[in-house]
């Protein structure tokens, strides 16, 4: 699944993006059939949410950039009125959707560098009570409580707010989050980082009340950017907290922080005889989570398989018990960042898995660990964004719209839209992060 060629029409794409983009991002415009696109002056690292945020039926992605906007475009990578909005140091994160006001219409949610956590309407205006400076920037995303509220992890605390802005909740913690929390209703989990040092990293399990659980939190074998999962995988009402470290290790653990049977497990290292991916920054561990572990039932049959990717370059399927898929883990170029999409793109009912790579493809493979008819999709830059893959227009066809260093891409039509597991980040538009679907 290695080094390939790349076509002379995605060549050209550092010279269109240098030269369209003079602020926002450029018109959309074609690259080939089925692949629309607009360039931006920076990376788009954040990931795109995509849904009815006007109550009128058409979906509307929600996605922000590195160039200091926020872009919500129709099905067509075209701006809707009132946006894009801009803040002054730009948008890593990604954007949450939530009906903050009861009024039948979802409202846009983002932290931004700047520190500010905004909240807008459809049409561009502030809600009331937004934007709510947090004081430190902002790489994680917002998750959606009940109530609603939103949870939003800032340096060495968890942070809740309620639909009008207002601080309702302040719990001390150790560390900073790059990574999101996820939540299942009653719990709410997190990884943390201690900048400028490496060794230093936690997992914190509370309830949504605020109370830590015993067991937690869990000093990891070094930090963690890689954003929990939720997942019942014995159908028992119990949860498990599934996340990565940058030691290479994917944990899974219970309400008292005790690992479960057959994990850890870890990364294996670069493949024999293939490229070893240069650790950023030099000194990293090539065995790295950084991504957010995927959960769902990928083949139909009840049980749950964990997808990530590593900076190794490789993505790993484990089911529940530790062992990978038969054909798993498949390599790559470069590291895998980016948090798969588990949707069903062939229609044959099981879930295949879409994710994008620093070496500029976004891959494609059924759960069996054969490649997709047309992928890999050469997106002309690296790929640190989470694709969101569903039917954006509603004729029965699997869309995919993902962030490339180069701007938004939105490939139509790649295949027969089935089931979804995991389409996006954080598994839904309020970024709980909890795996539905499977026993």
């Amino acid at each position: 699944m290695r080094h390939f060629a790349r076509t002379p029409l995605l060549l050209l794409l550092a010279a269109f993006t240098a030269a369209a983009c003079r602020g926002p991002a450029g018109p959309a415009t074609d690259l080939a059939s089925h692949h629309r696109f607009r360039a931006t002056l920076k990376p788009v690292i954040s990931s795109p949410v995509v849904g009815d945020v006007t109550g009128d039926g058409d979906l509307a992605i929600a996605v922000g950039s590195w160039d200091g906007y926020f872009y919500l475009l129709d099905a067509e990578l075209n701006d809707l009125p009132g946006w894009p909005k801009y803040s002054r140091d730009g948008f890593f994160a990604s954007a949450a959707l939530v009906d903050l006001d009861d009024d039948g219409a979802l409202e846009i949610v983002v932290g931004a560098e700047s520190g500010q956590l905004y909240a807008w309407h459809h049409d561009g205006s502030d809600v009331p009570g937004f934007p709510v400076d947090l004081g430190y920037q902002i790489w994680a995303s917002p998750t959606v409580l009940e109530g609603p509220r939103i949870a939003m992890g800032s340096h060495q605390e968890m942070v809740l707010i309620d639909g009008q802005g207002l601080v309702t909740a302040r719990w001390p913690m150790q560390g900073w989050p790059v990574a999101s929390a996820a939540t299942d209703g009653p719990y709410l989990a997190l990884t943390t980082l201690t900048p400028g040092n490496p060794s230093l990293g936690w997992g914190y399990v509370w309830t949504v009340d605020g109370a830590v659980l015993d067991g937690y939190p869990v000093e990891l074998p070094m930090d963690s950017d890689s954003s929990p999962a939720i997942a019942d995988l014995d159908g028992d009402g119990q949860p498990w907290f599934i996340f990565g470290d940058d030691a290479g290790w994917l944990h899974v653990l219970d309400r008292a922080g005790q690992q479960r049977e057959g994990f850890p497990v870890r990364t294996e290292g670069p493949e024999p005889g293939q490229p070893t991916p240069t650790p950023h920054p030099p000194g990293g561990n090539v065995h790295s989570i950084e991504a957010s572990p995927a959960v769902a039932d990928l083949t139909g049959d009840g049980r749950w398989e964990i997808v990530v990717g590593s900076w190794d370059g490789q993505l790993y399927v484990w089911d529940d018990k530790g062992q990978p898929l038969p054909g798993w883990p498949v390599g790559v170029d470069d590291h895998i960042i980016a948090s798969a999409a588990l949707v069903d793109v062939t229609g044959d009912g099981a879930l295949d898995i879409i994710v994008g790579c620093k070496d500029g493809y976004l891959y494609g493979w059924t759960a069996g660990a054969e490649p997709l008819p047309g992928f890999p999709k050469d997106l002309g830059a690296p790929v640190f964004s989470s694709a969101w893959v569903g039917d954006l227009n509603g004729n029965g066809k699997a869309d995919i719209v993902v962030g490339a260093n180069n701007g938004i891409h939105l490939l139509r039509d790649v295949g027969t839209i089935g089931r979804a597991g995991w389409p996006m980040f954080g598994a839904d538009v309020g970024r709980s992060g909890r795996a539905t679907g499977g026993h």
